[in-house]
């Protein structure tokens, strides 16, 4: 005869927090993400020249990086799904989240991607920090590079939006419904 307690002891535990691979891609993406952000924003700065060109190599290599992450990071994601959201999380509130993820998801592949096709129209490679280069996706096209390049633009700039709402999004979670769902995605966290 078991009872309650014997019953939940032999469960396994409910996953609470995201394990140590999904923290580093998360970080790991997030800043290579601002890096390779503020090196476009503040590549105006730099003359053109060997130094303004070293740095947005740079910019792509980060992109590149960011690609390889975020496959690697959905590959994880399936095989270590996330934990659930606090059991009375509103529904609308779930929606929401997936909705955001999803769309994070789209633009970290869309972004890098479209940087990569834009250099290769614009008839240049793309080394990856001098180790290798990429082999050419598309040939040479100054107006289909033009195009890519305000995509490029356009969704880069939705990316970092989108990330600042999914900052404040979890703000919200920590500190106006207090639900402990910032501290899931925190290395110091409560475990």
């Amino acid at each position: 005869m078991s009872n309650a307690y014997t019953e939940a002891a032999a469960r396994p535990p409910v996953k609470t927090r995201y394990d140590g691979v999904m923290l580093f891609l998360h970080w790991s993406v997030a800043l290579l993400i601002l890096v390779a952000f503020a090196i476009a924003q503040g590549r105006g700065l730099v003359p053109r020249g060997p130094e303004r060109t070293a740095l947005m190599d740079l910019h792509r290599s980060l992109g590149v990086l960011v690609l390889a992450l975020v496959a690697l990071r959905m590959v994880w994601r399936a095989v270590s799904p996330p934990p659930p959201m606090p059991a009375d999380t509103a529904p609308l509130l779930l929606l929401a989240a997936k909705a955001g993820h999803l769309a994070l998801y789209a633009l970290m592949i869309a972004v890098p991607l479209a940087g990569v096709l834009m250099t290769q129209a614009n008839g240049h490679p793309v080394s990856v920090f001098g180790l290798f280069t990429l082999p050419a996706l598309v040939g040479e096209d100054k107006a289909f590079g033009h195009t890519l390049e305000e995509a490029h633009e356009l969704l880069g700039t939705a990316i970092i939006v989108l990330a600042g709402l999914h900052a404040a999004a979890a703000l919200v979670h920590q500190y106006v419904l207090k639900d402990g769902t910032l501290n899931r995605m925190l290395p110091w966290g409560n475990r």
